[in-house]
């Protein structure tokens, strides 16, 4: 989260990816940084006990949304 935080401060496009239980901690730290309009990918919890398949697909699922946030247009 911290190194988010720095890289925004470098003026680098940045994205703090968390899965939901980590969600309100990255928005705590990111307005505690001074930085309330940080951008935060929130992906489902838990991932570590799904099966490969549903983590890829997940994966697949949120990709479209984080080069978004990159700034990345589409099409």
């Amino acid at each position: 989260m911290l190194s988010t935080v720095k890289l925004e401060e470098m003026g680098k496009p940045a994205v703090a990816v968390v899965t939901g239980s980590f969600e309100d901690l990255a928005y705590r730290m990111a307005e505690h940084n001074k930085h309330p309009n940080l951008n935060v990918l929130v992906l489902p919890y838990p991932l570590e006990e799904r099966p490969e398949a549903e983590v890829r697909e997940v994966a697949r699922q949120f990709y479209p949304q984080l080069l978004s946030m990159f700034g990345v247009k589409s099409g």
